[in-house]
């Protein structure tokens, strides 16, 4: 079973203990017991789960509505008529409706920053196309500049970095935050994201590099005790694989 086979069965999985007997879930959660991304994935997902369940107990209809209901039904029944459609109950309705969609959006954002949309969204940046802000083959130069912007600066740089020549760098924002971009080529390009841990606290953090293949583009995301990693390149996952290897200072 694959990481991402477990967290479509424990997705399912309930926070309030209704489902630890239930023999489906065990061998997902024997491997979120062993793998520990996949146990930080659950534990993620259940606080998510409970918060949206906490919010749904919240949201309290205008007392009057049920008897409302029952008498409008009756009325309605008596006379031919389908009450729900009068103005007055879909105003109830709606107002019952939109206490709940504020208070979920406000954990669907949250949910969306805890999520590991940032290497998608590093991804689709590159596949868009974007301009540099600064041109220069020298990588200290770049860094330097980044330092002037008080911008995420890596820690270290990957070894296969080294036989590839710079090309510029930039500062972007991704909900709220910046991050920095440094971009490497030589005959095929790599694009180095650099985001604060702090920024994206609920973010998935690997010191292993983790790999993905999308819209003809490979990226690897990983982090250290400062930042999060993302590269992007139009190489071959293998050249990717190899240039992440090991790492320099």
């Amino acid at each position: 079973m694959t990481n991402e086979e477990a967290k479509y069965i424990l997705q399912a999985y309930r926070p309030n203990g209704a489902d630890v007997g239930d023999p489906m879930f065990q061998p997902a959660l024997e491997q979120a017991k062993q793998d520990v991304e996949l146990g930080r994935w659950l534990e993620e997902q259940q606080a998510f789960d409970r918060a949206v369940s906490t919010k749904l107990r919240m949201v309290e209809p205008p007392v009057e509505l049920l008897g409302a209901i029952l008498a409008g039904a009756t009325v309605g029944r008596l006379e031919g008529r389908l009450w729900w459609r009068q103005p007055k109950w879909l105003a109830m309705a709606a107002s019952v409706l939109l206490v709940f969609s504020v208070g979920l959006a406000g954990l669907l954002t949250t949910r969306a920053n805890a999520s590991d949309e940032l290497p998608v969204f590093a991804m689709d940046y590159v596949t868009g196309g974007f301009f540099l802000s600064q041109h220069n083959t020298n990588v200290d130069e770049l860094r330097s500049w980044l330092s002037k912007q008080n911008a995420p600066l890596p820690k270290e740089l990957p070894a296969g970095f080294a036989q590839l020549r710079g090309l510029g760098c930039k500062t972007l924002e991704y909900r709220g935050k910046e991050v920095s971009l440094i971009c490497f080529g030589e005959g095929k390009e790599y694009h180095l994201f650099v985001a604060r841990r702090d920024d994206f606290p609920l973010m998935s953090a690997s010191a292993v590099p983790q790999f993905l293949v999308r819209k003809g583009h490979a990226s690897a995301a990983w982090s250290d005790d400062k930042n999060h990693y993302i590269v992007v390149t139009d190489d071959s996952l293998k050249a990717l694989k190899e240039c992440l290897h090991c790492s320099r200072s």
